[in-house]
């Protein structure tokens, strides 16, 4: 995949004329009435500020051309709406839309002229604004001028953020392609799950009411359903919208567990993509990537998620609401309960040994469950006091958190596939029922008949900023107190595990060590690196020899060594130098020698060979050219491609010292950057 990106990256380097095309026309369509709906404008501009900080465009080119699309585009709409004025409402889709026009009149009535620069970055009214203007008979004049200056204002809030999202693509890039790729992903993942959350709960909420009219009224020919639909559903009654949604997910949740658990057992093709999954993932582990899981898988832990739920209960108790402790105390226990029972009578392992007793059984996954059961109900609870149009919000912040603990456990090879669905759909299930049954014992949504601003209803708004204050200063601080006690046992715990080979030093120089990896092992099928150096014996020593002959260990990347990497004249030498991934993990040894123009880099990992007798560590490495990556927004060190001449200078300054080289080669491509050449070392410990 990466090297697919890294095409079309170079395709786009070579023909910049038709990427600033795409782009002038993607912020043209982006702004024209109604077709600005449906084209995803915003994702496709944050992608092309990813493409600037690749270099593949330039800023001001590309910001321009951005300019000029979207004022084209608003300005063509603002000439529909003068031109047709009232005749708009009688065409398509406007004829079958009515409520576009209505709601892009009112934003204009509410906001005046400043509405053009408002409504250019809200998603709903943007494509419809500029022909409401119009329509309106706003001066063109006025009109362009705002125009333009919320064009200025638009193209730089989404060409930015995609540069430094680039920026930092090209930084995890230089640490390992893995963890370019993971990262985004992860983006992607919280991008999906906010968007859908969204877009589900707005789609249904209209539908809703109409499908239970539906229902309602097939019911009636129906005497065994009709008291369970008319107990549901009841036309006067506002919440029964949501509790008809709350029965379509308990039956959803329900049907997926089901259906997971019978594939399962069966052993269907849900299992086999499972085994997929666990063996992609691991191809895509890196140590910062780790961090970055088991801080998230975290979350769903005992401690934290206990300590989350006694804070809100607290809360609920000092508000005098007795009765939602006991719905807490449901929600916990049944998911004790029934991941317990499910893990004892199934029995099914991890993808690891992880834990002992019934824990280290797999489905379905604990921490799947009580993230659904705990998050997704809390997600509801703040919702309930929420007015309507912010109920989407805590569910898609709760959706995130979900998704995220529940891929963390993917990514860490703790559980399966299948493992994950089935917790989602049994935590999705009883939080409905749980939510159906709280809607009928502890209604919280208002009395319509109440005065706008009376005690009561003060009493029920002022409950939903508390709620979110105690659980999200309960889940931080209860989050990070975990983290940082449990980080280093949690990446011990789910380390990557390699089997182990034994060489005699005698197999190892005639011929075995063309055995071992020829490359840095990153993504599968990517060749970018060679390992042109191997080492038997003690790194201590090669490292003593090197720093005496004037080499030394470059500044470490910190939040505030990093900064430097913005200074507008950075020198390579005086520039933290990332560290980089091989099979998982970073490297043992990080030296740099910088000589007038040449600037070199030497990396070693440890291996999991060992020679015999003796147990000598074999380590594996690359030396390189450094050079300076300039991005439009930083410079940071980058490795070369002359790893030859690196090679040579290195077996030069060791030559005094017979035991250090020994040069042998292997096949490679012709013409590729390397010609195979490994540099075979073995140290000798002098102390």
């Amino acid at each position: 995949m990466l090297h697919w990106l890294q095409e079309i990256i170079a395709w786009i380097t070579q023909h910049p004329q038709l990427a600033g095309l795409a782009v002038f026309l993607v912020a043209l369509s982006e702004s024209l009435a109604v077709v600005g709906l449906v084209v995803p404008g915003a994702a496709m501009m944050f992608g092309a500020g990813a493409l600037i900080a690749t270099g593949a465009l330039d800023f001001w080119s590309t910001f321009w051309l951005a300019v000029l699309g979207a004022v084209l585009g608003d300005g063509l709409s603002y000439a529909l709406g003068r031109r047709y004025h009232q005749q708009l409402r009688q065409m398509w889709p406007f004829r079958r839309h009515p409520a576009m026009l209505a709601r892009g009149e009112s934003f204009f009535r509410e906001h005046g002229g400043k509405s053009v620069i408002i409504a250019r970055f809200i998603g709903p009214v943007r494509p419809v604004l500029p022909v409401v203007a119009g329509m309106l008979d706003m001066p063109a004049r006025r009109f362009f001028s705002v125009n333009l200056l919320s064009a200025l204002a638009w193209a730089p809030a989404y060409l930015l953020p995609g540069m430094a999202f680039g920026a930092s693509l090209a930084i995890a890039g230089e640490v390992a392609g893995r963890l370019a790729l993971m990262l985004a992903l992860l983006l992607a993942l919280f991008w999906l799950l906010f968007g859908l959350a969204r877009r589900l709960y707005r789609w249904l909420q209209p539908h809703a009411r109409e499908w239970g009219e539906r229902l309602l009224k097939a019911s009636r020919k129906r005497p065994w359903s009709a008291w369970l639909v008319a107990g549901l559903f009841d036309p006067q009654r506002r919440a029964s919208t949501a509790l008809l949604v709350w029965l379509l997910l308990l039956l959803g949740g329900t049907w997926l567990f089901l259906g997971v658990l019978e594939d399962v057992l069966t052993d269907d093709p849900l299992v086999s993509a499972g085994y997929g999954l666990y063996q992609l993932l691991q191809g895509l582990r890196t140590p910062l990537a780790d961090e970055i899981m088991v801080g998230l898988s975290a979350l769903g832990d005992t401690s934290v998620i206990l300590t989350v739920v006694a804070s809100v209960m607290a809360y609920q108790l000092w508000r005098r609401q007795w009765h939602e402790v006991l719905y807490w105390l449901a929600s916990l226990g049944f998911a004790l309960i029934a991941v317990t029972v499910l893990k004892a009578g199934l029995q099914f392992p991890r993808p690891i040994d992880l834990y002992r007793g019934v824990e280290n059984f797999s489905f379905p996954s604990g921490h799947a469950t009580f993230a659904v059961v705990v998050y997704g109900y809390l997600a509801m609870l703040i919702a309930a006091h929420l007015p309507l149009r912010w109920h989407w919000l805590s569910y898609a912040c709760g959706s995130i958190l979900i998704g995220g603990i529940a891929f963390s456990r993917l990514y860490l090879g703790a559980h399966w596939l299948a493992d994950v669905a089935a917790g989602f759909g049994l935590g999705t299930a009883w939080v409905a029922l749980l939510a159906i049954a709280r809607h009928y014992h502890l209604p919280t949504h208002l009395p319509t008949h109440l005065p706008a601003h009376s005690p009561e209803q003060n009493k029920r708004r002022s409950f939903a900023p508390g709620l979110v204050l105690v659980s999200l200063c309960s889940l931080a601080l209860a989050g990070a107190w975990h983290i940082t006690r449990s980080m280093d046992a949690d990446l011990a715990r789910y380390a990557i595990r390699h089997h182990q080979q034994n060489l005699s030093r005698r197999e190892w120089l005639d011929g075995a060590w063309q055995q071992l990896p020829a490359y840095r092992i990153d993504l599968e099928g990517e060749q970018e690196q060679p390992l042109n150096i191997q080492l038997a014996g003690e790194i201590t020593a090669l490292r003593d020899r090197l720093l005496a002959l004037g080499w030394q260990e470059p500044l470490p990347v910190t939040p505030r060594s990093a900064m430097y990497w913005f200074a507008p004249e950075a020198q390579l030498a005086a520039l933290p130098v990332l560290p980089q991934i091989h099979n998982g993990h970073r490297e043992s040894l990080l030296l740099v020698k910088h000589t007038g123009d040449h600037h070199l880099v030497l990396r070693l990992w440890s291996s999991t060979t060992r020679l015999m007798p003796g147990d000598i560590p074999l380590w594996l490495g690359t030396v390189a050219n450094l050079r300076l990556q300039c991005l439009p927004l930083l410079c940071f060190p980058r490795t070369g491609k002359d790893y030859d001449t690196a090679q040579k200078a290195l077996a030069g300054m060791l030559k005094a010292l017979p035991q250090w080289q020994r040069q042998r080669k292997i096949d490679t491509e012709k013409g590729a950057a390397w010609q195979g050449r490994v540099l075979l070392m073995q140290s000798v410990n002098r102390s």
